[in-house]
């Protein structure tokens, strides 16, 4: 059963925005039904999933609380358990889906491939759209619902840059689009240093090619990252002291010119790492003025009202972080935050008793959550985006058990990427 809707997940995630069914005031799309299922499927296998239950489960389950609570408390009984309900099912639905599934390495390996192969085969209609300036996609898909979803701007030469159309794919908008894909793009580069084949590098490429027709900052800065993050795992082990300290002479180091300079270390950051330095100082205002509503409301936050700000800001957030705080209180956006970094920091901690055949498939985890965690501040995840950050919030449970990944070690699967990395470096020490 949690095999089906696993595969029914995967699949709806690629179903176009279009498709969808209102239901009173609820928007019913095919991922948020699949997701209510694995909550009944959760509830059936309650017992398991308490036994098995860890510190990241009692933290989410304590932030779905607050969340709720929030939601009550700034929009009544009823609108607020209807809004709490569907936050729920795309929290804990996605985060039990990924507990309940991805038990083992081999899933987490078929799931990766699942998306990463899906990925790759819409990368065509990703090039057609960018330099077509046609979203041929979303034009079928309205055609056979009727739905005209997409935002009226995507068309408009405010998505056009360098004579490059932003691609939105099958997606809502470039930057879900770009941040899906960056999600499995540390598993591919892994995958393909790993076990080289040309179908990997392909995979890659195209991955990567996707990535950049966005033409967003999210996914490239995600990239960054993703390579920051590949040089602290590689080293966490050994110099832990080391990159605390780094950690503490960077903080130091923004902070100071932070006092020095006058237009403040975010403002040079947002200048430098944005395709558009008028959008990264568009989001420091929304900073500005959502900060006034999240010292207002700080225990249970504003719920989804509308947040104050001048008549010329527009009403969306495009922070992860500060939509959470805001709208649910600071407790909230900290606990959240303090789960998302302490299952990094634990995996980190893990690594270097892992099997080296499974090692690169939990490095690639962290590379993607981390940046994950770090561009959330720069992008809401809205969307299927939300889903997918709490489905790899839950996708790294299969390492909690010691005794069957050394199981996996003997199945055909992992021989055959042991083969394949035998090809690489036939002089490599069997593991």
């Amino acid at each position: 059963m949690i095999k089906f809707l696993a595969v029914l997940f995967v699949l709806s995630i690629f179903i176009p925005v279009e498709f969808y069914y209102l239901a009173g005031g609820l928007r019913l799309e095919a991922y948020r039904v699949v997701l209510a299922l694995v909550l009944v499927y959760s509830l059936f296998n309650i017992k398991q999933l308490i036994e098995q239950a860890d510190l990241v489960d009692i933290l989410l389950l304590t932030f779905t609380v607050l969340a709720t609570a929030s939601f009550i408390a700034n929009h009544g009984m009823q609108k607020g358990v209807e809004s709490a309900g569907i936050f729920i099912i795309e929290v804990l639905g996605a985060f039990y889906l990924a507990r309940t599934f991805i038990t083992t390495p081999k899933r987490f390996y078929q799931i990766n491939i699942a998306f990463i192969g899906l990925l790759t085969i819409v990368t065509v209609f990703t090039v057609y759209e960018s330099f077509s300036h046609h979203r041929i996609l979303h034009e079928w898909a309205s055609k056979l619902t009727g739905h005209a979803s997409l935002d009226p701007s995507l068309y408009t030469h405010y998505y056009i840059r360098a004579g490059i159309m932003r691609a939105t794919n099958l997606f809502v908008h470039p930057i879900l689009y770009g941040t899906l894909t960056a999600i499995f793009f540390p598993f591919a580069v892994m995958l393909m240093l790993f076990a080289f084949r040309p179908r990997y590098l392909v995979a890659t490429l195209a991955l990567f090619v996707s990535m950049l027709l966005t033409l967003s900052s999210a996914p490239l800065l995600s990239t960054l990252f993703q390579g920051m993050g590949a040089f602290l795992s590689h080293y966490w082990s050994g110099a832990k002291r080391f990159w605390i300290a780094f950690l503490f002479t960077g903080l130091s180091a923004a902070f100071l010119i932070n006092i020095i300079s006058n237009r403040g270390f975010f403002a040079l950051l947002i200048s430098h790492l944005t395709f558009n330095p008028n959008t990264g100082y568009y989001r420091m205002f929304q900073w500005k003025y959502a900060m006034d509503d999240v010292l207002d409301n700080p225990l249970l936050g504003i719920g989804i009202s509308q947040w104050s700000r001048p008549e010329w800001l527009n009403y969306s957030i495009d922070s992860f972080w500060l939509l959470i705080t805001m709208q649910h209180g600071i407790p909230a956006g900290l606990l959240l935050l303090f789960c998302s970094l302490y299952i990094v920091f634990h995996v980190l901690n893990q690594l270097h008793r892992q099997h080296s055949l499974y090692r690169w498939m939990a490095n690639a985890w962290v590379l993607s959550f981390l940046s994950l965690i770090l561009i959330g501040f720069t992008v809401d995840y809205f969307g299927k985006l939300q889903p997918m950050f709490f489905f790899t919030l839950g996708a790294i449970g299969w390492l909690r058990y010691p005794r069957l990944n050394q199981h996996m070690q003997k199945l055909e699967w992992l021989s055959h990427l042991r083969r394949q990395q035998r090809a690489r470096d036939p002089v490599a020490p069997n593991p």
